[in-house]
């Protein structure tokens, strides 16, 4: 097991969503929260599917849980590189308003492609 992390929460203000046991199999229900957290991430969307949570735990036995989403380790130069983040994001934000432009047919570029 990776060495204790510790963080501070970013609010100590936390709002009960739900009251739940733990089932036989020693789970616990996180629906009515996943509602809940997209309803106020709606960039969320579909990368749900992908979320995953860090478990943190205080001296006084209380549990966070922290959602992530990871980034494949073939994706992190993106964000390793703010200029290219940008660009993208500023292509995306065009493409939102309708402001694409198109090029044509990059079929030649085929042959080029690397595996």
């Amino acid at each position: 097991m990776k060495e204790a992390q510790k963080i501070a929460a970013s609010s100590n203000e936390f709002e009960l969503i739900s009251e739940g046991g733990i089932d036989e199999r020693k789970r616990l229900s996180l629906t009515k929260a996943l509602g809940v957290l997209k309803e106020r991430l709606p960039d969320l969307g579909d990368s749900s599917a992908a979320l995953q949570f860090r478990v943190y735990i205080n001296d006084a036995g209380q549990i966070l849980l922290d959602p992530v989403l990871t980034v494949p380790l073939r994706e992190m130069w993106l964000y390793r590189n703010p200029v290219a983040l940008a660009k993208v994001r500023e292509g995306l934000a065009q493409a939102a308003e309708g402001e694409s432009h198109d090029l044509g047919s990059f079929a030649k570029f085929a042959d080029n492609v690397i595996d």
